[in-house]
């Protein structure tokens, strides 16, 4: 399999701005979990754990990208502020200007205008724009968990009233002729919430000074929604096993999704680079391009790609980086940015492809798709077939992608439940029941009981 079949995906599985990776792998956390809650607590459970899952996936994913769609269509326009002007762009007056000289068009050249007439306007936005976003989908999610809760409790005990009718039709007359005490569906009964853990509920620290640094990255959107979810349900955990089961899933959830991934791809770059002298850091969509046999090819290109480095390596004014970018629109390292996606383009009328000045450009990534290219270029050197070179490269590309995806899927679709249903099995003395269940038919056993002396 090579790379020009599905290259955009590739290219997305392997980007850590990108939410496609993040929704592959919930999406097998959600199946084996599912599974295996099935196997052992039964239909009860099983059901319990699919809305859970699925209600929290599809929230997870679309719920804030929804909301600020909604906050773009009815509250920007209403304070004439464009939704697609990024406000890292405007809060620095010199990047501003410069966007604004080198607009690609007129449409975004006044929305440029107005957002830095109304910078205070445009950062307020921004933030209300986060909170708002994150907070309905928190409340979304909120609103789930109590439905959730009420439903299990329903079905519990419509499956205890079966019990108890089931129980009540063979009690038997003893020798004297008096029906049976009562059925051990009573006996050993303890109140429901007796053993729910103590609420030390974890403290993750600043929401505020968190949003202010991750509001405007959808990914890290989304690890402040995990940690959000992830506290709600170690705070609210019905009991005490649930507690510790939500500890070890939420723990291995946000390391397999955010961390374990990136890992893996950075030592399979390093042992591919070291050990195959062959890059794979660089985006699958520039390497399954024309350029990316070009550059191989071309000195003038290689010549280019070296002198970026040398200017800007260490070169921390990034107006000097923004000025050389939106003025070397054709620059090798600026087009190769451009088919990496970390240079957002637009189309004029005319079919020319510019730059979107009103998207900002991250110099840091820019900074190191330049040493990445330099790490391509040198290491095919030593190449006598640059076609058959880049095929290789693409393929392992191809292949290193979907392995450390693969891994993440593994672990948290069969490895982490599975350990964690087996933690039940030892904890509960040879039992995977729902302890859910268990501890809420105690409380309605107990009730029972009473209404019966």
């Amino acid at each position: 399999m090579t790379l020009d079949f599905g290259s955009k995906l590739v290219s997305k599985l392997g980007s850590p701005d990108s939410k496609i990776p993040l929704g592959i792998k919930d999406t097998f956390n959600s199946t084996g979990y599912t599974y295996f809650s099935y196997g052992a607590g039964g239909s009860v459970e099983g059901k319990d754990r699919f809305v859970d899952e699925v209600g929290t996936g599809a929230i997870w994913l679309f719920g804030i990208p929804f909301y600020k769609k909604l906050v773009d269509k009815t509250i920007f326009p209403r304070l004439g502020i464009s939704p697609d002007i990024d406000v890292r762009v405007v809060k620095d007056k010199k990047y501003l200007n410069l966007a604004i000289k080198s607009a690609p068009n007129d449409e975004i050249l006044q929305e440029l205008k107005y957002a830095g007439k109304n910078v205070g306007k445009t950062k307020a936005l921004a933030l209300a724009k986060f909170g708002i976003s994150m907070g309905l989908t928190m409340l979304s999610y909120f609103g789930l968990t109590k439905l959730k809760q009420k439903m299990t409790r329903l079905n519990i005990e419509k499956e205890f009233n079966e019990k108890m009718k089931a129980a009540s039709l063979t009690e038997q007359p003893d020798k004297n002729g008096s029906a049976n005490k009562k059925p051990d569906i009573f006996a050993d009964f303890t109140q429901f919430g007796n053993t729910k853990k103590s609420k030390n509920n974890p403290s993750f620290g600043s929401a505020a000074k968190v949003a202010e640094e991750f509001m405007l990255n959808p990914v890290k959107n989304m690890i402040i929604l995990d940690v959000g979810i992830t506290g709600e349900r170690l705070s609210n955990a019905r009991t005490d096993g649930e507690f510790k089961e939500y500890a070890i899933k939420e723990g291995s959830f946000l390391f397999f999704v955010y961390c374990a991934d990136k890992l893996i791809k950075q030592g399979l770059e390093t042992a591919s680079q070291k050990f195959l002298k062959m890059p794979i850091s660089l985006d699958a969509q520039f390497l399954s391009g024309n350029m990316a046999e070009d550059i191989l090819k071309n000195k003038e290109m290689q010549n280019q790609v070296k002198d970026f480095g040398r200017q800007f390596a260490e070169n921390k004014d990034t107006n000097k980086l923004y000025e050389f970018i939106f003025k070397n629109q054709n620059h090798t390292v600026v087009k190769a940015a451009k088919e990496s996606g970390i240079i957002e383009t637009v189309t004029d009328k005319s079919g020319n492809i510019k730059i979107d000045t009103g998207k900002y450009i991250d110099p840091d990534k820019m900074k190191e798709l330049a040493k990445n290219l330099d790490d391509y270029i040198e290491l095919s050197k030593n190449s006598t077939d640059i076609k058959k070179y880049l095929n290789k490269v693409r393929n392992l590309k191809v292949a290193s992608t979907f392995l450390s995806i693969g891994a993440c899927c593994f672990s948290l679709g069969y490895l982490a439940p599975k350990y964690i249903y087996e933690s039940r099995h030892k904890r509960q003395d040879g039992s995977s029941d729902f302890h859910v269940r268990t501890e809420y038919e105690k409380e309605l056993a107990a009730k029972a009981a009473q209404k019966t002396v």
